[in-house]
C-alpha cells in the first residue's frame, strides 16, 4: 500500500514538472523570440604588407598570442630598398655639393661681372674723351699752320718798313724766348704757351732778316709753316691710333656685357638642380615609406586569430600573413525566422548563452536585417521552372552583449539567444 503512494506521488511530481516545463517552454516562446542559430562573431582584420613585396624575415606573434595596437607583427627583407635609398642619398649629396659650388660661383660672378662692365665703360669713355681731344688739337693745329704761314708771310712785309725797331724787336723777343724756354723746361709753362713765345720771336728773327734778304726770310718762314704741317699729320695719326682703341674698348665692354649672361645660367643651373633635387628629396621619402612598410605593425588591439605564412615565405600586397579579430568589436549574429522578426526591434533585451564558457549575458539588439542571408547565397535557388517548396527563410540580426569576459570570446562558435518580444 506504501509502495502504491509512493509510486503514485511520484507519479504525480513527474506530472507536474513536465506540466511546469511544458508552461516554461511555451511562456519562454510567448516571451523571448528564441534561436540557436546564433554564432559569435568579431571583426577579423587580414594583415598584409603595403606597396611592397618580398620574404618575411621575422614573425615576431604566434596563433591566438594577444597583441597590442601599433605593435610589431612581422618584417620583410627591405635590403632592396636600402640600396635604392643609399644610391638616392648618394645621388642628392653630389648635387647638394654642386648646388652649393654653383652658389658661390654665383655670388663671386655677380660682384665681379659688373665691376668689370664699369671698369670697361670707364676705359671706353677715357678713350672717346682722348679721342675727342684729338679732334679738338687736330683743328687747333690746321689754324696754327695757317696762321703762321699768314703770320711768315705778313711778317716779311712788315719787316722791309720797320728794321731798326726789327733789331729792337729782336733783342727783346730773344730774352723772351730763352726765358720762357727755360720755364718749359721746367714744366712750368705749357706747349702752346712756348710755342706763342717761339712764333713771336721767329717773327722778330724775321722782321730782321727781312732787311738783309727778303727772298731768305720769305723762305725760311715759308719751311717753318710747312714744319707745322707735319705736326698736323701726326696728329692725325694719333688719331687713327685712338678710334682703334675706341674701337677696342667698345668690343670689351660688349663682350664684359656678354659675360653677364652668365649669371642667369648660373642661376637657371642652381634652379634646374634645386628641382632634381626635390624629386630625388620625393623618390627618397617614398623608399623610405617602403622601408617602413617592411616593418609591419597591428592596425588594432585584438588576438591572433590565424598566422597564415612563415618567416622565409613571399609575401605581396593583398597576401595575409596574420588575421587578427579585435575584442572590442565582439557581437552576436543571430538568424531568426522571417515570420518572427515582426516581434524583434532594435534596443530589444536579450539574453545570449555562450556555449564556449556556458554562461549567460544580456545585451541589446544593436541592428536588424533588411533581407535574407539566401539573397547572399553563392548559389541561389532557382524556382523560375516551379519546383518550389516552401522554406522560411532566415534574417540576420546583430545583437552586442555587456560585460562579456576575454575567455568567453571565441569568434564562430555557438550561442543561444533570447530577444523579448516587442
Amino acid at each position: 500500500m506504501n509502495v502504491k503512494k509512493v509510486f503514485t506521488v511520484v507519479g504525480l511530481l513527474v506530472i507536474a514538472v513536465f506540466t511546469l516545463w511544458i508552461i516554461y517552454f511555451f511562456y519562454q516562446r510567448h516571451v523571448y523570440v528564441i534561436t540557436d542559430n546564433a554564432f559569435e562573431r568579431a571583426d577579423v582584420v587580414d594583415v598584409s604588407v603595403q606597396d611592397v613585396s618580398g620574404k618575411i624575415t621575422k614573425l615576431l606573434k604566434k596563433e591566438f598570442a594577444p597583441v597590442k595596437k601599433g605593435e610589431l607583427l612581422f618584417t620583410v627583407d627591405d635590403s632592396i630598398y636600402r640600396k635604392d635609398l643609399q644610391s638616392l642619398e648618394s645621388q642628392i649629396s653630389a648635387m647638394e655639393l654642386k648646388k652649393k659650388s654653383l652658389e658661390v660661383k654665383l655670388s663671386r660672378v655677380k660682384q665681379q661681372l659688373p665691376l668689370e662692365v664699369k671698369i670697361k665703360e670707364r676705359q671706353l669713355s677715357v678713350a672717346e674723351k682722348e679721342l675727342k681731344k684729338l679732334y679738338l688739337a687736330e683743328k687747333m693745329a690746321e689754324v696754327d699752320y695757317k696762321t703762321s704761314v699768314a703770320q711768315a708771310k705778313a711778317a716779311v712785309e712788315a719787316s722791309e718798313k720797320a728794321l731798326l725797331s726789327a733789331q729792337t724787336n729782336l733783342s727783346f723777343w730773344k730774352n723772351r724766348y730763352n726765358r720762357y724756354k727755360r720755364l718749359y723746361g721746367k714744366r712750368v709753362i705749357s706747349k702752346e704757351q712756348f710755342e706763342e713765345i717761339e712764333n713771336g720771336y721767329k717773327k722778330a728773327i724775321a722782321l730782321f732778316a727781312s732787311a738783309e734778304s727778303k727772298l731768305k726770310s720769305a723762305k725760311e718762314n715759308l719751311k717753318k709753316a710747312e714744319s707745322l704741317k707735319s705736326r698736323v699729320e701726326q696728329i692725325k695719326v694719333s688719331i687713327k691710333e685712338a678710334k682703334k682703341r675706341v674701337d677696342e674698348a667698345k668690343l670689351a665692354v660688349s663682350l664684359a656685357r656678354e659675360d653677364l649672361k652668365k649669371i642667369q645660367e648660373l642661376e637657371n643651373s642652381i634652379k634646374e638642380l634645386e628641382k632634381n633635387i626635390s624629386a630625388l628629396k620625393e623618390k627618397k621619402a617614398k623608399v623610405e615609406n617602403l622601408i617602413s612598410y617592411c616593418y609591419v605593425k597591428s592596425p588594432v588591439k585584438g588576438v591572433i586569430a590565424k598566422k597564415w605564412k612563415e618567416v622565409g615565405d613571399f609575401v605581396s600586397p593583398g597576401l595575409p600573413v596574420y588575421s587578427i579579430y579585435s575584442p572590442e568589436s565582439f557581437y552576436v549574429l543571430a538568424w531568426i525566422e522571417e515570420d518572427k522578426i515582426p516581434y524583434v526591434k532594435v534596443g530589444a533585451n536579450v539574453k545570449a548563452e555562450l556555449e564556449v564558457c556556458g554562461k549567460t549575458f544580456e545585451g541589446k539588439v544593436t541592428s536588424v536585417g533588411t533581407s535574407a542571408g539566401s539573397i547572399f547565397a553563392l548559389i541561389p535557388r532557382d524556382t523560375s521552372q516551379g519546383e518550389f517548396t516552401r522554406v522560411t527563410q532566415r534574417v540576420p540580426v546583430k545583437i552586442k552583449l555587456e560585460n562579456v569576459p576575454l575567455k568567453c570570446i571565441k569568434p564562430g562558435t555557438n550561442v543561444t539567444v533570447y530577444i523579448r518580444k516587442e
